[in-house]
Formats: C-alpha cells, sequence, structure tokens
C-alpha cells in the first residue's frame, strides 16, 4: 500500500446521498480535505528534520505544489534595494504537494542545502526554472498515461473511487486527442469537436477539469464551460403489466434458442439475468448493487421478513436497506427461492475484486436485455420503481432514500421521465382520493346530525319518564 492509501486508514466518508456530479464532489473535497491535512503534518515532519539536521532550505506549500525557500545570491538580473549579496527565494521546481512529491522536494532540499554550505551555489536552468518550463511542455496523451496515478494520489482507492475513475478514463480515452499538446485551445477543440450528444459533451468538459487538476493545470476557459442542452431524449417508462410481461422472455428465450446453444455448459445462465431483471424492477436497483459483494446469506436468511436488499457500502452512494415496492414481486419472481439463479451470481462474481471485473460482470445484464427481446432498458426499471412510488404516494424523502440518491436528484432527473400517461393516472388517483374525502365529509355531517337527533330524542324521552316518575308518587 502506497502512502496515499495509508493516510486514508482512519477517514470515514460521510454518507452520500446524491449520486451525481455535485454528491462525487462532495466526496472528493471531504477526501482532498484529509488527505491535505497528512500531508500539511507530513510538511511539518520533514521541516523539522531539515532544522534537526542545519540544512538552511525550507519546503513550503504553494497552491498544489512545494517550493524550497532559502537564502541565495542574488539571481542573475535581479537586485537587492538593500544592497546586500543575497537574498530570499522561493525555487519552484514544479514539484507537486503530494507524499511523492515531499519525498522528492526533502531530496532537493537536501541537495540545495549541501551546495549553499559549501559554497558552491550556482544559478543554473533548474533553479531558474527554465527546465521546468520544458518538462510542463506535454501532449494530452501523456496527461492521459499518467492520469489513474495521479488521479489517487488525492483520493482514497476503493471500488466506488475506481468505478467513478473508470468512467472519467472511458471518456477520456475517446474524446481526447492524444497528439495534441495539453493546452487550453486543445482541450475547447476537443469539446467542440465532438460528435456525442450534448450530455456527453458536459461529462468530457467535466473529465477535463478533473484531468488537468491532476496534472497541475489550469484550464481557466474551461471553469465556466457548460453546453445547454437542445435535444430532449426519449425514455419509454415501461408500466407493471409491461415489466410482468417482459420478464417471461427469458425462458421463451431459453426454449427457442438454437439447439447447439442448449448443451453448452452456460445453458442456464438466464436464470440469472431474469433474476437480476426481476431485482432491479422490485427494489429500483442500479445494476452495479447487485454485484458489488451481495450479502447473500442475509437475502436468504429466516431473519429478512421484510425481503430488504442491503446495498454494499462500496456502492456509489453507499450502504442502505432496499425494500420492495410490491411485495408480491419477490415471491412472482422467485427472488428468493430460485436457488439456481443465486448459485449462478455467487459464481459469476467470485474472485471478482477490482472495479474493472465487477463492471465486466455486471455487463451482461444490457447484453441479456437485448438478447431476450426486452423492450427497455436496465435503468428504465429504476426510473419506473421512481415513478410507482410517486402514483402510490410514497413520501419523495423514503422512496429517494430507498433508491440511494438525493431528494433534489429524484426530483429533477427521474421524474423528468414522467409521461402524460402517468400524469393522468396520478390526477385520477387525487381525484378519486378527493371525491372520497367528500363523500367521508358528507357521511360524518349526516352522522353528526342524527347523533344531534337521537341526543335530543333521548332527552325528551328522559324527561317523559322523569314526569311520569312524579306522576306516581302522587298517588
Amino acid at each position: 500500500m502506497n502512502r496515499t492509501q495509508e493516510a486514508f486508514a482512519d477517514f470515514h466518508q460521510t454518507a452520500i446521498t446524491d449520486g451525481g456530479y455535485l454528491g462525487r464532489m462532495q466526496a472528493v473535497n471531504e477526501q482532498e480535505n484529509h488527505l491535505t491535512a497528512k500531508l500539511i503534518t507530513e510538511l511539518k515532519a520533514i521541516n523539522g528534520r531539515l532544522r534537526a539536521a542545519n540544512v538552511c532550505v525550507s519546503i513550503r506549500k504553494s497552491g498544489n505544489s512545494l517550493q524550497l525557500r532559502c537564502t541565495l545570491p542574488i539571481k542573475p538580473g535581479d537586485f537587492d534595494k538593500n544592497g546586500s549579496s543575497t537574498k530570499q527565494y522561493d525555487i519552484s521546481l514544479g514539484i507537486p504537494f503530494n507524499f511523492d512529491g515531499l519525498n522528492t522536494a526533502e531530496e532537493e532540499a537536501n541537495e540545495l542545502g549541501t551546495l549553499i554550505a559549501r559554497k558552491q551555489f550556482q544559478w543554473t536552468d533548474k533553479y531558474l526554472g527554465k527546465s521546468h518550463n520544458k518538462i510542463k511542455a506535454k501532449i494530452i496523451g501523456d496527461l492521459v498515461a499518467e492520469f489513474e496515478q495521479n488521479y489517487f494520489q488525492t483520493r482514497k482507492r476503493t471500488l466506488k473511487s475506481e468505478n467513478t475513475f473508470s468512467s472519467y478514463f472511458y471518456i477520456a480515452q475517446k474524446h481526447l486527442p492524444k497528439d495534441k499538446p495539453a493546452i487550453n485551445a486543445s482541450f475547447i477543440e476537443a469539446v467542440q469537436t465532438c460528435s456525442s450528444s450534448d450530455s456527453v459533451k458536459n461529462e468530457l468538459i467535466k473529465v477535463i477539469r478533473v484531468l488537468c487538476k491532476c496534472s497541475g493545470l489550469e484550464v481557466p476557459e474551461l471553469s465556466n464551460l457548460k453546453i445547454k442542452t437542445t435535444a430532449k431524449r426519449k425514455r419509454d417508462i415501461p408500466t407493471d403489466t409491461e415489466i410482468e410481461t417482459e420478464f417471461l422472455k427469458f425462458e421463451n428465450y431459453s426454449i427457442n434458442r438454437p439447439s447447439k446453444l442448449t448443451n453448452r455448459e452456460d445453458r442456464n445462465n438466464w436464470k440469472l439475468w431474469r433474476w437480476v431483471y426481476g431485482m432491479l424492477a422490485t427494489y429500483g436497483l442500479r445494476p452495479i448493487e447487485i454485484f458489488v459483494k451481495p450479502d447473500l446469506d442475509w437475502w436468504l436468511s429466516s431473519e429478512n421478513t421484510m425481503n430488504t436488499w442491503r446495498v454494499n457500502e462500496e456502492c456509489k452512494t453507499g450502504a442502505r436497506d432496499a425494500l420492495p415496492l410490491y411485495p408480491r414481486w419477490v415471491e412472482e419472481f422467485n427472488l428468493k427461492t430460485d436457488l439456481e439463479a443465486i448459485e449462478l451470481l455467487k459464481a459469476k462474481i467470485k474472485d471478482k475484486i477490482t472495479s474493472r471485473e465487477i463492471n465486466s460482470a455486471r455487463h451482461g445484464t444490457d447484453r441479456w436485455f437485448r438478447f431476450v427481446g426486452v423492450n427497455f432498458q436496465p435503468y428504465d426499471l429504476r426510473h419506473a420503481w421512481a415513478i410507482r412510488a410517486h402514483l402510490m404516494g410514497i413520501p419523495i424523502k423514503a422512496a429517494a432514500d430507498n433508491l440511494g440518491h438525493s431528494v433534489n436528484m429524484h426530483t429533477s432527473i427521474y421524474q423528468k421521465w414522467f409521461s402524460l400517461e402517468n400524469r393522468k393516472v396520478a390526477i385520477e388517483e387525487a381525484i378519486k382520493k378527493k371525491s372520497k374525502v367528500e363523500d367521508l365529509q358528507d357521511m360524518l355531517i349526516k352522522l353528526e346530525k342524527e347523533n344531534e337527533r337521537l341526543r335530543i330524542e333521548n332527552e325528551r324521552l328522559r324527561l317523559q319518564m322523569g314526569n311520569q316518575n312524579c306522576v306516581n308518587l302522587s298517588y
């Protein structure tokens, strides 16, 4: 384990419910603040060692870089207004503010201190900064090649962070010109010439910002750049009936597939992907939440009476217990009784440790939806869950927590797929509820009137009985 990852041994991430860019940035900021505190502690320790060794050079942080501070002979072309032959300088050698950089800076400080002590120091290109300027002249391909190493210099390496990096790296590899110089103009041109959708262009902008930040480059022109989305993506959210019907396609595929496929060892794999389909529909899960360290012992436990699915803490928005919106689907889709499918899942994820391996396993979800002819995408089942919850009157906070994202994400992203048909259903249900309330109110008024009539009648009878008793006593 390298020094950066060691520094995160005592780090505890605050629970993040926003699975979008803002949520990722919140997590990154917390990690960066934690790491910065560790680095500053190490910087102080190094300066302490330099002082103890009587090295007349100290190290200071400047932005995301480290500088050597010391008193040196006047630099060529410089002057000192006090007429002294020496002056305090901050020497920038292009050393990044990370653990590797601190090691390098300590070595450079000792080397410079030795030159000063022996009165052998001279202003070479190294200390004048000329060689540093040459080093900075990189091409984009260099930045991409060093992306992973630089990325995890400031982040804890987990399945979650590896998964995020993989998505960044894929976009960088696909959309950035590797042979162009790593300057603002090249990055802006890459965004402008990108032939993908506006949403992909905006993702590319985010990736460029992260890539440049990790590489110590500034791209001010991209700081506020955002592509305004013009084309609205269409998404057909499946109804409950469609979801139940499409579930049957997996077995139909197994019956009608070519005979040569029925003799293969993996001939029953369709059962795994049918089970995955049922889990996505019933719990509104992200596909990867089935494949990251699933707690199958709890899933099959007799103590799991509420049929909760435990999402692992290393997933996108951390750990949570997901509940089924339709408990009947747990039984109808055989989610706890199809033990063969569960064993197939165990075999599928066995020895899968890295983010790349786990993603490779879960990508079968998309392929099998296409194989059997399902008429929508895996993620549409998650959107359908969100909309169904709204139609059922589930409080937004409860629905958002169950899906593992923020209320803002729930309302701004998922409910934009709320179709005209769903709006009609929602309005009709609201009218029905209103009618029921009005009927109940009318009934209550009638009951109150009847109760008042009976009270008056009872009082009248009581008075009559009292008068009759008085007459009887007089005799």
